[in-house]
């Protein structure tokens, strides 16, 4: 795998010398989890100059048994479009977004004129990640090695500094707490209003038969990096019996982890699929999860959060762990899918859901609650 990296980041360093020009601005992402913040991101830097744009994504990239002929000979072109036209473009780049590790970071060299952001691909900190979440040496150094060519973080609240510093490896000055792209999405009027959700809403009124009226429950748990542990997820929820007590007045949506695929949707929609998850969360009513990240971004729309760690003993020990005591959390906590009903049912009388541990929580994981933090972070390059 360090071949790869290796040879990466040798095609760069070649290139580099011919790139004295820097015209260029990257983003090397995950095409669907970091869809949105780049229009924001992009919005801003159009309104102080022209810009061209070089966009790698990341999981294209990559060659799957299970792929046809066809696939495979696209991937190859892919592979050598990555390697030298996207490459040639990222040495003529001065600004390089990331929303995620990027393992060739290590062995290439920068010079003054290009400036390396790590936006990351979610707000705050919850679950372990980066150098804190990895036992292999090999992956420590390589963590630690692109940290070096890293000039800043960026990160939702001053809160979450340290574990940003230590889990890059990087120093405080390196540390930007102007907020996250991600959450201009949900502050944006054009996408909060109600008319926006009402049609995002009747889309998928139009699209699944008999859901129309119903509140929905979106299931969204995070990904094991047991792969055989990613089987449970389904295994611990009962999903004819929250259909049986819930489903005249509540519909279940399920999303797994882009890592996790599955086929089943007898008892659940399954809008895994779905890419665009912030939709998703705005036309939810509840959200089921158990260690995901995405809680953090639903906590600022200020609906009912149960978290459902069936597993918890076996995730602490044995996949990443967490920051903070699980049992601050924003939301009620279940232990099985009869506590989940119970739950959900004592919510129709207003008994649950204390909005004050969301409070507590927004004010820990965020800094601004605005959508502004795309304007914050390309003022800041752009006036540095």
């Amino acid at each position: 795998m360090n071949f790869k990296y290796k040879l990466f980041a040798y095609i760069f360093n070649f290139f580099k010398f011919f790139s004295s020009n820097k015209t260029f601005i990257t983003f090397i992402i995950d095409e669907i989890s970091f869809n949105y913040p780049l229009k924001y991101l992009k919005e801003e830097l159009n309104k102080k100059k022209h810009f061209k744009y070089n966009y790698i994504y990341k999981n294209k990239y990559s060659f799957d048994k299970s792929k046809n002929l066809r696939e495979k000979f696209l991937t190859f072109f892919n592979l050598l479009n990555f390697f030298f036209i996207k490459t040639f473009r990222l040495s003529k780049s001065k600004y390089i977004f990331l929303d995620d590790n990027f393992s060739p970071l290590a062995y290439m060299n920068f010079d003054k004129h290009t400036k390396v952001i790590q936006l990351w691909h979610a707000p705050g900190a919850f679950k372990k990640f980066g150098y804190t979440a990895v036992d292999n040496e090999n992956q420590k150094n390589l963590i630690e090695q692109a940290g070096h060519k890293i000039d800043y973080i960026v990160v939702s609240s001053k809160n979450v500094s340290k574990i940003y510093e230590e889990a890059f490896k990087v120093e405080n000055n390196k540390i930007l707490a102007l907020g996250t792209p991600k959450t201009d999405y949900y502050f944006d009027k054009k996408n909060n209003s109600k008319e926006n959700i009402k049609k995002i809403r009747a889309e998928f009124d139009k699209k699944y038969a008999g859901i129309k009226g119903k509140k929905i429950v979106l299931y969204a748990p995070t990904f094991r990096e047991n792969k055989e542990k990613n089987n449970d997820i389904l295994v611990n929820f009962d999903f004819n019996l929250f259909n049986s007590y819930l489903g005249d007045e509540f519909c279940l949506f399920f999303k797994s982890h882009p890592k996790f695929k599955i086929s089943k949707e007898d008892d659940f929609i399954n809008v895994s699929d779905y890419k665009n998850t912030d939709e998703l969360l705005l036309i939810s009513d509840i959200l089921i999860t158990d260690y995901s990240s995405i809680m953090i971004e639903y906590a600022i729309l200020f609906k009912p959060i149960i978290f459902y760690p069936f597993d918890l003993d076996y995730y602490i020990s044995n996949e990443r762990g967490f920051y903070f005591d699980y049992n601050d959390v924003p939301g009620e906590i279940a232990k099985n899918t009869e506590e989940i009903i119970e739950l959900i049912k004592n919510k129709k009388n207003n008994s649950i859901f204390d909005m004050n541990k969301i409070h507590t929580f927004l004010n820990l994981e965020y800094d601004y609650l605005d959508d502004k933090s795309s304007k914050r972070i390309i003022d800041f390059l752009l006036n540095e």
